[in-house]
């Protein structure tokens, strides 16, 4: 598992760096190119992003939060930070390149040039409109000129009650957590409904706000809301100081019920997770959040093994939940939209490359109903063979 070629333990540690973890910047300019870029190639890239953020302001800034946020205002407060974020990716208007384009005839073969201009308007305010969500309007920013996680955390420490004695250390845990989660091989929902419509349509924009609804239930194994619910289940039956005899018997039931949030059976540990505790063990050694986490992925492990053989290892979101807690990024489902932010790098190098090699369209085929009942009767016909060659062997 990693990024072109390259490990994760190897991105992290080769990428160059803003602060003491790896920017957003090299990393897209890794997942575009396919090199590491120098310190250089990635400040430039920083100083086009903030160029880039600046000519679109009037889209995020001023009184009610310019045009993406006088929109956001008119939305139901029932509506989701995913539902906020596909709204505010649908308004905002990155197709002014490919539109100029496309009226003044341009060939199909250059249309990836377009595309690649309205991307990088769209991922350089990407941020600002993130900050939309997490608070109607931005305003007594004090750096807007600085990288994409440095501009996100002012937005970030505006909305929400974020200590200045970490917000430096919230910045190196942002730019390590949006590396991490920068690329996506495509098997999951939201990065392929991404790139099936970003080759098949001219608008960038329209293809991020369509994936973004598919991050509600990102991963199966457990959301980041779901782990945290879990944690805090533990918590309130057990209060913050655990004893580890109470936490083993409640996992017993757990197991029993067969509800794993945050874990799953796998050959190896998740490397995102190992180097997200890492960093836990690093900057976080006495939180009480981070250490029940890891108290329960210790005795789960153990178990796990010894009485089902299974080799159950943790999720990422099974330490970056309490990580975010720390920080004072409690809501857990504004912190879903994270996880899509990052995503969007990773799915617009890969938009751009598909317009670039003019790369085909999925085409879904429509199948005929008897196909699909067909497949539930073989299903069902191994689910009952299954049971009887079970029942037989006890």
């Amino acid at each position: 598992m990693g990024y072109r070629g390259l490990t994760i333990p190897e991105v992290v540690t080769l990428l160059p760096r803003e602060g003491k973890s790896p920017s957003a910047e090299s990393v897209f300019w890794l997942l575009l190119t396919g090199d590491v870029p120098t310190q250089e190639q990635t400040a430039s890239l920083i100083a086009d992003w903030s160029a880039r953020r600046e000519k679109k302001k009037d889209w995020w800034s001023g009184p009610g939060g310019g045009i993406v946020g006088s929109v956001l205002q008119t939305l139901p407060k029932t509506t989701s930070p995913l539902g906020k974020l596909s709204v505010a990716l649908t308004v905002f208007d990155s197709r002014n390149h490919m539109n100029e384009a496309l009226k003044n005839g341009a060939l199909s073969y250059t249309h990836w040039e377009y595309m690649y201009e309205d991307s990088m308007e769209l991922l350089a305010t990407l941020p600002a409109i993130v900050g939309l969500i997490a608070k109607g309007e931005l305003k007594n920013l004090e750096e807007e000129n600085g990288d994409w996680i440095q501009f996100l955390s002012e937005c970030l420490c505006n909305a929400f009650d974020i200590s200045k004695n970490h917000k430096k250390s919230l910045m190196d845990f942002l730019r390590l957590y949006i590396v991490l989660n920068a690329d996506e091989n495509g098997g999951i929902p939201g990065v392929h409904v991404t790139e099936i419509l970003g080759a098949s349509q001219s608008y960038v924009n329209q293809a991020l706000a369509a994936g973004a609804l598919a991050y509600t239930e990102e991963p199966k194994s457990g959301t980041i809301s779901e782990y945290m619910e879990f944690q805090r289940k533990i918590q309130r039956l057990l209060g913050q100081e655990s004893k580890e005899e109470k936490l083993r018997n409640y996992i017993t039931t757990i197991i029993q019920r067969d509800k794993l949030t945050g874990y799953k059976e796998a050959e190896i540990c998740d490397p995102k997770y190992t180097v997200l505790e890492n960093y836990a063990r690093e900057h976080l050694p006495n939180d009480t959040g981070v250490k029940l986490s890891q108290s329960i992925t210790k005795i789960l492990s153990t178990m796990m093994k010894s009485a089902k053989g299974k080799n159950i290892y943790p999720e990422q979101n099974a330490i970056a939940a309490p990580i975010f807690q720390f920080y004072g990024l409690k809501d857990m489902e504004f912190n879903q939209i994270l996880l899509c932010m990052s995503r969007a790098l990773g799915a617009v190098a890969s938009i751009i490359w598909t317009r670039a090699v003019n790369a085909s369209v999925e085409q879904p085929t429509s199948k005929c109903t008897y196909s699909y009942l067909n497949s539930i009767q073989g299903t069902r016909g191994k689910r009952k063979r299954g049971k009887h060659t079970k029942n037989i062997r006890k």
